[in-house]
């Protein structure tokens, strides 16, 4: 979802991307913008582009200067020992952030739970600044306690061989078991200074404690970009990496496309093969977003958004891409229409709620229920607010951002979009196990609750930029809601609201997704991106830690 963009602006931290109504891209401009934030790329954190006082994160600012600023919580803070950021003005003196988290549950084994992250705890990129790695954590106790590990041999500064030295970040955290208990972990990896980018997998055989070396599964310096990926694990050793593959035209003259590719591994990920070859088809060349996977009879699905032919390329949809020989082929079919036109979200950078920063996406989460087959697919989009939609070149109104969720028993026919919560709801996780769906995601609908002093303060403009009181609560809470009751009723996880922004350039980054996995015992494990630090720890201040809660549906 988002504005068009062009190769001229600039951008630096790891995640994002989104959409912008435009019938082509002969012009140059992004249809779909990349997510890898790397000044080569060009995007839009701000960070190279806004002068240094409006740069600067809240966490330097008096009111986030201070020990535990929000009170003691029961959720279950994953990270231990932040240091202290380097990277650049925007961050530096804040602890080390870790965002967009990914997270599944061992098949053979619910008490052994993987999530990931981002995680900027090492130091040092080409720019000898802390950056982005494929953080790794684990547990044995169905999420009450959590190793820690940073996945070596993904960049430079981890060891990394081969062309894995050739990059010095990695983003796009993805997740997932096989049947027998193995974990893998896919990764972007890509460049602060040069072209490359690729797509990397790691294994683990002890439920996530220690990782291998990465394989490269696509790298490329030139023509294509690898953006996005995710990945899935099926019977047998198969494994399947989607990704988004921007080509950028002949000696980069201008975006072309944007479709989804996937590359299969029939050995658990010691080689692949296929790398590239297409998931979506020629009617949607502008998508990003894929998140692909297995049904228990062998089907590979690929839920992603794409920018619509019906609307010559104006509007967006979700796209299920349905194949029955391990991707050699797919069907594509489009679901449901997604409300991120340009006219339906106000700007800061990039798309945004009203009187936030951080950037938005409307790109699916995607879950089947390995014990019926039915999938569940999820995403937020603006549906209803203002102006939204309307076709106009400006979001006017309020935003209310709803969460949709559609689903099939057999997945050739699907159900109408259903919004099941508003408040503006945003980056939903969704799971689907033992015959319930649980879905997970951030809101704004808990403001009554919140502490003004803290929710009420964000980053201004012009030379007062730190600590600016505002009218709205700019607080997020994480919560969910479950086929159980219809998803009539709300659970809040968080034990209460922060202030999301803490760090990065004006508050412009929290991450672009979150996720929630199913164990076998009926429990959910929710998993997200927090800005509170950890307040238990007794000295620690304010920023983005990955956090997680035991949630019963």
């Amino acid at each position: 979802m988002l504005r068009s963009i062009r190769l001229g602006l600039a951008l630096a931290v790891v995640g994002l991307v989104i959409f912008a109504p435009q019938a082509t891209a002969s012009s140059g401009g992004w249809k779909f913008q990349p997510t890898i934030n790397a000044p080569w790329v060009q995007g839009d954190d701000g960070q190279p582009l806004d002068s240094p006082i409006l740069a600067a994160g809240l966490c330097r600012s008096s009111q986030f200067n201070t020990v535990n600023p929000y009170a003691a919580t029961s959720n279950v803070d994953v990270i231990v020992g932040d240091p202290v950021n380097n990277s650049g003005f925007s961050n530096f003196g804040c602890r080390t952030p870790q965002n967009e988290t990914t997270v599944a549950v061992n098949p053979t084994n619910f008490d052994n739970i993987i999530a990931g992250a981002n995680d900027y705890r090492v130091c040092c990129d080409f720019q000898g600044l802390n950056d982005a790695m494929g953080g790794a954590y684990a547990s044995f106790d169905g999420g009450a306690h959590w190793t820690n590990a940073i996945v070596p041999g993904l960049t430079a500064a981890t060891g990394g061989q081969g062309n894995f030295k050739r990059v010095d970040a990695a983003g796009d955290p993805a997740m997932a078991f096989g049947p027998d208990g193995t974990a893998y972990y896919a990764n972007l990896v890509f460049s602060r200074v040069s072209a490359a980018s690729g797509i990397a997998v790691s294994v683990s055989h002890d439920g996530g404690v220690t990782w291998g070396q990465p394989n490269m599964v696509a790298y490329t310096e030139g023509v294509f970009l690898n953006d996005k990926e995710f990945i899935t694990a099926g019977p047998d050793g198969r494994v399947v990496v989607t990704w988004t593959r921007f080509n950028l035209g002949p000696q980069q003259a201008g975006y072309r496309e944007s479709p989804i590719v996937m590359a299969f591994s029939r050995d658990g990920g010691k080689t692949w093969n296929r790398q590239g070859t297409p998931v979506s088809d020629r009617a949607h060349p502008f998508d990003q977003g894929s998140m692909p996977q297995y049904a228990p009879d062998g089907t590979l699905y690929v839920a992603y958004e794409g920018a619509s032919p019906a609307s010559g390329f104006t509007q967006d949809a979700t796209v299920i891409a349905r194949s029955t020989d391990d991707g050699q082929t797919f069907t594509n079919t489009e679901v449901g229409r997604v409300y991120d036109d340009v006219d339906c979200y106000p700007t800061f950078g990039s798309q945004t709620l009203t009187g936030e920063h951080f950037r938005l996406n409307s790109y699916p989460s995607f879950s089947i229920d390995p014990t019926n087959g039915k999938l569940a697919i999820a995403w937020a989009d603006d549906r209803g607010a203002g102006n939204c939609g309307s076709g106009s070149s400006s979001f006017v109104g309020t935003t209310n951002a709803k969460l949709v969720l559609v689903t099939s028993s057999n997945g050739t026919s699907f159900s109408a979009p259903q919004v099941i919560s508003d408040g503006d709801v945003v980056f939903p996780g969704v799971a689907a196990n033992m015959g319930k769906i649980a879905v997970s995601y951030y809101t704004r609908a808990y403001g009554a609750a919140h502490n003004p002093s803290l929710c009420n303060l964000v980053t201004g403009s012009g030379s007062a930029t730190e600590g600016v009181p505002s009218t709205i609560d700019v607080c997020l809470d994480y919560a969910a809601r479950t086929s159980s009751n219809n998803y009539g009723t709300e659970t809040r996880l968080t034990t209460e609201g922060s202030n999301p922004y803490v760090e990065f350039a004006n508050g412009s980054f929290i991450g672009d997704y979150s996720q929630i996995a199913f164990g076998s015992n009926g429990k959910a494990h929710p998993v997200w991106t927090d800005f509170r630090g950890n307040p238990n720890s007794g000295g620690t201040r304010a920023n983005q830690d990955v956090y997680t809660t035991i949630y019963t549906p």
